[in-house]
């Protein structure tokens, strides 16, 4: 197994294999929200019963017959996308193809007017994700945010300022603040000024805790959203032998499957393979070094391959505390 902090980057590309891009799909579609409802200043995006099941019968089918995602990523390019703007790639791919809501504009780019910033009337003051309709032609301005954080809090309740980014760059306050405070309060330029959008945090991911205690309330965060589990570097005996298998930033999302059982890793051998990395220069895009590194606990699936049991970050010793 390569170092865990450089792991290949296969990013979204049609040679990256299709039936990864569907997990993915299908679960930036139908996994939980990350966000609670009702707590938050603009609406938390939710698909209702008659919605979810049409996305998944929709899913199902284009699993048979995937040539309209091929294309797709065909277009996109060669080149690796980020995890966020893969994200935002085949949540687009859903809003044109789908059969619940309809893509009206993505990705608008809103520049200050000339008496805004006399003489600098380029520069781009923000960015709209999407504007779209659902089945009852209701206008949606919807911003997503794939998000995973780690939680510090040691108790039985947890606060917003207890959670934190892998590499310590990001924290659920600041992210909450950019969403709802900024990204969501941004207006549409023309043509489409003149109607009503309302605003929906289309929020995925997975938080993670602790890993010897329960999992902490949260008033901010959905009851059922997705979580995992960290532990540091010098604790990692407390966790189950194995099989486990290293996972790149590209492959946060969905559950992680593999057909190769060489891809796979005792626990000393993950243990080993990332405090080689953590020696290493930072991979690309990474803000603070060494950051925390996400392993799957491997199970053997049906198919003859391994699908993932479980999944959480190995962190270094003392991170917690530097985090806070």
């Amino acid at each position: 197994m390569p170092g865990a902090g450089h792991l290949p980057a296969a990013g979204l590309r049609a040679d990256a294999g299709i039936d990864a891009a569907l997990r993915d799909l299908r679960w930036l579609l139908l996994s939980p929200p990350l966000l609670a409802p009702g707590r938050h200043p603009a609406a938390v995006q939710r698909f209702d019963a008659d919605d979810a099941q049409a996305i998944s019968a929709w899913l199902d089918a284009l699993a048979r017959q995937p040539a309209p995602l091929a294309a797709f990523l065909e277009q996109i390019g060669p080149a690796p996308l980020r995890l966020g703007r893969r994200a935002e790639r085949l949540l687009e791919f859903f809003l044109r193809h789908g059969p619940t809501h309809r893509l009206v504009a993505a990705n608008l780019q809103l520049r200050h007017a000339p008496d805004e910033q006399p003489g600098i009337d380029h520069t781009t003051r923000g960015e709209i994700d999407f504007l779209l309709e659902d089945r009852a032609g209701q206008g949606w301005h919807w911003e997503l945010a794939v998000k995973f954080f780690l939680c510090t809090a040691a108790g039985p309740v947890a606060r917003p300022a207890d959670f934190v980014g892998p590499d310590r760059a990001e924290t659920l306050p600041g992210k909450l603040d950019r969403l709802f405070g900024r990204q969501l309060a941004l207006t549409p330029p023309p043509p489409w000024d003149g109607r009503d959008w309302r605003p929906a945090a289309y929020a995925r991911g997975w938080m993670f805790y602790r890993h010897d205690q329960a999992v902490p309330a949260c008033t901010a965060l959905a009851p059922g959203h997705l979580h995992g589990w960290w532990v540091e570097h010098g604790r990692l005996a407390e966790l189950p032998e194995g099989p486990w298998l290293g996972l790149p930033r590209s492959r946060w999302m969905a559950p992680a499957r593999c057909g190769d059982a060489a891809a796979l890793c005792t626990r000393a051998q993950i243990g080993a393979a990332i405090a080689a990395a953590w020696q290493a220069p930072p991979p690309p895009g990474v803000r603070r070094w060494p950051s925390a590194q996400l392993v799957a606990r491997m199970a053997p699936a049906g198919d003859g391959g391994w699908e993932e049991v479980g999944r959480g970050f190995v962190v270094p010793d003392g991170w917690a505390d530097g985090a806070r």
